[in-house]
């Protein structure tokens, strides 16, 4: 378990499955997350979602740590052990968008993959039209190393699908490596 200044970061339980299923009903994270069709998920998606669990290096359940309410939800996949690249997928309700939930949980995920998992790389895809997504991950010091042109089709308008990643060393430069002072 992670703790921040304003969030727990917890493990997965059970009763988490009520709370992600909810979430994944929204249709506006939908629109900025997945790129299958916005249809309305059955109770059985909990499935789906249970498997995801299950196959990725970490997944956090993120709640407000005076309350313990349910924000989101962050995983780290293993795309190659031996390259140690990590996919990196965070998904918010839309009522905690825009309090800075997603940076707090970010920094302290990725500090901990980098330091403590041995990440050399962790990597992410963000549709373009997100904007607020992607002003963070360069924020944070992610850069684009490619792009699906017209990668995704939401509400009726293609938008490209940008890779991004972020290397252990640009990491440490940008938040472990302090200048001597002169």
């Amino acid at each position: 378990m992670f703790e921040t200044e304003r969030l727990v970061l917890r493990p997965f339980v059970e009763s988490d499955l009520d709370h992600l299923l909810r979430m994944w009903n929204q249709p506006e994270v939908r629109k900025g997350t997945s790129n299958d069709y916005l249809v309305p998920l059955s109770p059985t998606f909990k499935e789906t979602l249970r498997g995801w669990v299950d196959k990725a290096l970490l997944y956090v359940i993120i709640t407000l740590k005076d309350s313990g309410e349910f924000v989101g939800n962050l995983t780290i996949n293993m795309g190659s052990s031996k390259n140690r690249d990590g996919t990196l997928g965070i998904t918010l309700l839309q009522e905690h968008w825009g309090k800075g939930y997603g940076e707090e949980t970010l920094r302290t995920i990725l500090d901990h993959c980098f330091k403590a998992c041995a990440l050399h790389r962790i990597t992410l895809d963000v549709f373009a039209g997100n904007e607020r997504a992607v002003n963070l991950y360069r924020k944070l010091g992610f850069v684009e190393e490619g792009r699906r042109r017209e990668g995704v089709l939401i509400d009726g308008a293609w938008q490209d699908v940008i890779g991004m990643g972020v290397l252990d060393r640009e990491w440490a430069e940008l938040y472990w490596v302090k200048p001597a002072s002169v």
